[in-house]
């Protein structure tokens, strides 16, 4: 899998906003650069150059491209999700022959069918405003993961999904 997004604090040490946000990302176990825009003159000149008006508007969250300035929790969370889905959980829906992950209420998923005791991966779908952005590939590696965890052996028939299979050293060998 590739890495994911990295995730930059702008802040100060003595701002309580900041400790809030840190608080945040804590929680999310994902790893974070904090740069105290008050302590070091580089990360300060880093941050006015992210604003046109070359302002020190901290606090910042920088995920990937994506600028967030003082985001609400729940817009911090949407775009940690849509730009790092690898933290997402995958869920295995066995009455619909499926696994699904949710990105923000859209639906990412993979479909299969079961003949003799195989699991035969027939297509992959990702909303249309979400593609392009790796999640494809992350839906397919996860399906791959829990599959495998749950013993299921797996042919892939989807074109997608195959190639993911493919340029996997990994998964080459474990998907038929």
């Amino acid at each position: 899998m590739d890495a994911i997004a990295k995730i930059k604090l702008y802040g100060a040490a003595r701002c309580h906003k900041t400790k809030y946000y840190q608080l945040l990302l804590n929680e999310t176990g994902l790893p974070y650069q904090f740069l105290d825009v008050e302590a070091h003159k580089a990360y300060a000149a880093e941050l006015r150059a992210l604003y046109e008006n070359g302002k020190l508007n901290f606090p910042t969250i920088t995920i990937g491209e994506k600028k967030l300035r003082n985001p609400y929790k729940e817009e911090l969370q949407k775009w940690i999700n849509k730009l790092i889905p690898e933290q997402l959980e995958l869920k295995h829906d066995k009455e619909n022959l499926k696994y699904t992950l949710n990105i923000n209420g859209e639906i990412a998923k993979v479909d299969y069918t079961l003949k003799n005791d195989k699991m035969y991966l027939v297509h992959s779908e990702v909303p249309h405003q979400l593609r392009g952005k790796g999640i494809g590939k992350v839906l397919v590696e996860k399906t791959f993961e829990k599959l495998t965890k749950e013993g299921y052996k797996a042919v892939a028939v989807c074109p997608y999904i195959k190639t993911v299979a493919q340029r996997s050293k990994k998964w080459n060998a474990l998907i038929g």
